[in-house]
């Protein structure tokens, strides 16, 4: 069973682990930072009481939402998690008005760039070596519709 909820100072361990893992960029006093600034929007989601994924939905002082983050533990992928993380985030920034949303990825990243396009995010730009490794960042963004969320719900989730 798989439920959504706020990000406790408790599951940093976990977030930074599903980091490393993910992205081998991150640091406990990032996600610390993060959450002392953002913690509104700084959700997990627990499966079977263990923290399995995360999303930072951060505000940006321009009015636009920015997904900071968004991870699933490996052994957790291909079950939807991160859809109805996105979702979630989705929720938090309707709730604030917020119209616009953008995000971060790997250029090698194929996987989370198809899912970012299935929630009808598009590339706007480049970065170049924005990853500590040198690799290029795709800048990609999405209007935001006040109605539903897109995507598989958690209960849809919970019901496979």
């Amino acid at each position: 069973m798989m439920r959504i909820r706020r990000f406790q100072p408790s599951d940093l361990t976990r977030v930074t682990d599903i980091e490393a893992h993910s992205f081998m960029e991150g640091a406990p006093g990032l996600y610390v930072a993060v959450y002392r600034m953002q913690g509104e929007g700084f959700f997990v989601a627990e499966v079977d009481g263990e923290v399995a994924g995360y999303v930072v939905a951060a505000l940006a002082e321009d009015g636009e939402g920015r997904i900071f983050s968004v991870a699933v533990d490996p052994r957790h992928r291909r079950r939807g998690i991160a859809r109805v993380l996105l979702n979630r985030a989705f929720e938090f920034y309707r709730g604030h008005r917020i119209l616009s949303v953008c995000l971060e990825v790997r250029q090698g990243n194929l996987h989370a760039q198809a899912l970012y396009r299935d929630f009808g995010f598009s590339v706007v730009g480049l970065i170049p070596g924005y990853y500590s490794d040198g690799e290029d960042a795709l800048v990609m963004r999405r209007r935001l519709d006040p109605g539903p969320p897109e995507g598989l719900s958690a209960r849809k989730i919970a019901a496979s």
